[in-house]
This record gives structure tokens, C-alpha cells and sequence, in this order.
């Protein structure tokens, strides 16, 4: 509705603008139809009104296509933070070393081009959601429940941007020692998206942690 009103608007603006332009003496002559310069003069003003009121209407469109897309990537990052905050408190109840910790979600601003004009803006979109969770905890019910949001998560983050990685690190004494599962691989989801797992080994992660980071496929998504 807001569009037409816009559109609406900027029609009006441009007849006013139009019809200022031309002398009192010349708008009296354009009430006769049988003048063929008065009929074209008034017939560009109203072309020119036109084209403005399109191109109001256009830009309307645009932006609100824009303001759309934006909200479904903040609801894509607020869906991130509230899948973490489940998973850490789905361990609430195990001892304090065996519990999900330091969560954190990030975000990157990437260049849009709308899919029906040339206009580009930057969206603010989830870039990667990462936790840590304790080895000690595994077989457990509760971390179970945690690891359950985290693969929940990437799945569909994986369905809304066609692909997902989830990246692994892991100490490099805890793979010696066959503590974690180094192996690598992929997943699709029911919607047929592709879930890659990654595994890192990094002596800057603390013995008995796994760190897991799910990266958010590239954004091509347009308005």
C-alpha cells in the first residue's frame, strides 16, 4: 500500500512541477484540444510525470525488497544465538568441566545487488556461530541434546543459504591419543543441501575441548 502512495505522490509532485513551468497564458491555450503544440506540451508533461511516478514507485519496491531480505537474515542470526544458548543450557545439570561454553555468533556485511534494479545495499548477515564442548561429556544424555542443536542448527542454515561447514578443532594430543574423531565428511539434509564437516587439529584449543564452528554458505540470496 505504501508503494501506490508513494508512487501517488511523486505523480502529483511532477504534475505541480510541470504545470509551474509553464505560462498562465500557455495553460488556458492547453484546454483546446485542437491546438496540436498545447495537446504535445501537455502530453510530454504528463510522460514526464508519469516516468517520475514509475521510478518513485520503482525505488519504493526496491528498498522494500531490501528491508525484507534484512529481516530474514536478522532472524537468521538470532535463530544462531538461541540454538547455542539451548545447547549450553541442555548441560546445565553436568559438572561445571563437562558443560557447553563460549558460544559466540558472528556477522559479516556482504554487498547485494537487487534482483530487479540496479540498486546494491549491504546486508548484515550471519557469518559463523561456534561453541565448545567438553569430551567428557560425550555418551551422556545432556550432551547429547547440546551436540543435537549444534547439527539442528547447521542444517538449516545449510537450507537457507544452500550449504553449510561445520569446522572441528580439536587438540592435537587428544587426535593422538584417539580421544576425539578425527574424520571428515558430508551430510545433505532433507531439502538436498550439502553439510561439510571439517576437522582441525590446534594446539591453541585446550586438552579435552572440541571446538565447533558452523560457517554459513555464501549469501546469494537477492531481494
Amino acid at each position: 500500500m505504501t508503494h501506490f502512495k508513494l508512487a501517488a505522490l511523486a505523480l502529483s509532485v511532477a504534475v505541480l512541477t510541470a504545470c509551474g513551468t509553464v505560462p498562465s497564458s500557455q495553460k488556458k491555450d492547453c484546454a483546446d484540444a485542437s491546438d496540436p503544440a498545447c495537446v504535445q506540451t501537455d502530453a510530454s508533461q504528463k510522460g514526464t510525470a508519469e516516468q517520475e511516478a514509475n521510478k518513485a514507485q520503482a525505488e519504493a519496491e526496491s528498498v522494500a525488497r531490501f528491508r525484507v531480505l534484512q529481516q530474514q537474515m536478522n532472524d537468521e542470526v538470532a535463530d544462531a544465538e538461541n540454538s547455542l544458548s539451548n545447547a549450553v543450557s541442555a548441560t546445565k545439570g553436568l559438572p561445571k568441566s563437562q558443560r557447553a561454553r563460549n558460544t559466540s555468533v558472528q556477522t559479516t556485511t556482504v554487498a547485494v545487488t537487487d534482483s530487479q534494479s540496479a540498486r546494491v545495499e549491504d546486508i548484515t548477515a550471519l557469518d559463523t556461530a561456534s561453541i565448545e564442548l567438553p569430551i567428557a561429556g560425550k555418551k551422556k544424555a545432556a550432551y547429547t541434546n547440546a551436540m543435537n542443536a549444534v547439527k539442528s542448527l547447521a542444517t538449516r542454515i545449510a537450507d537457507s543459504r544452500g550449504g553449510a561447514t561445520i569446522v572441528v578443532e580439536q587438540n592435537p594430543v587428544d587426535v593422538r591419543a584417539r580421544r576425539v574423531n578425527a574424520a571428515e565428511g558430508e551430510t545433505q539434509t532433507k531439502e538436498g543441501n550439502t553439510v561439510t564437516v571439517e576437522k582441525l587439529a590446534d594446539k591453541q584449543i585446550p586438552r579435552g575441548i572440541e571446538r565447533y564452528t558452523i560457517k554459513a554458505g555464501e549469501l546469494t540470496k537477492r531481494p
